[in-house]
């Protein structure tokens, strides 16, 4: 089976909950896909200041950390980051500089790959932190799958190269069911570029 590794930094909740949807989806049309995290040493911190952090602590805290065997392993990498200052949060950062060693050796090169964010306001300043996380998979050389154009004025203020999520100053605006329809439509688009393991 085709796995997919959807990596993760989600501190007050809404990425885990956006990914988790995510690996619902692809899961149901037959695609092996799996959570991971990044590594955030400050996630007790930010859990014992904030209800919204403090909601999904433990969920985030027993996802598996991303390792280098797991994004080799892995036909389709999906990122989910916070946006901060229009780019993803440090902790992504780290991780997205950690794959450095594997431009030279071309290890993610043909990967699929997608992405998503939750900030606080402005859906411009997500998607200029999107547009970071495509401009990664393109030094990869890994196959970006754009969410693109949607004539649904629900979903007509989308960058086209992924999914933005707005929640709010204290980030406590949980996605809605309305936001969940588009994580659906995105998720079995992305399985489309999987083989389908009935046809074999």
């Amino acid at each position: 089976m085709d796995r997919c590794a959807i990596i993760i930094h989600s501190v007050n909740g809404n990425n885990y909950i956006i990914a988790s949807l995510m690996q619902e989806v692809l899961k149901k049309n037959g695609v092996d896909a799996r959570l991971y995290r990044v590594e955030d040493e400050d996630l007790h911190i930010w859990a014992n200041k904030s209800d919204a952090a403090n909601d999904y602590y433990e969920d985030i805290a027993a996802l598996p950390q991303i390792s280098e065997s797991t994004l080799e392993k892995s036909q389709m990498i999906i990122l989910g980051s916070p946006t901060t200052f229009g780019n993803v949060s440090a902790e992504m950062k780290a991780f997205m500089d950690s794959t450095h060693p594997l431009l030279e050796s071309e290890t993610l090169s043909g990967k699929f790959f997608a992405c998503f964010t939750s900030c606080t306001h402005s859906i411009g300043e997500g998607a200029f932190c999107i547009d970071n996380m495509v401009h990664f998979a393109q030094a990869h050389q890994m196959i970006h799958i754009p969410l693109g154009l949607h004539s649904s004025l629900a979903w007509s203020s989308q960058p086209v190269s992924g999914i933005v999520h707005l929640a709010g100053k204290d980030n406590s605006i949980r996605p809605s069911t309305q936001f969940g329809e588009l994580v659906e439509h995105y998720s079995n688009m992305l399985s489309e570029y999987f083989e389908d393991p009935t046809q074999e």
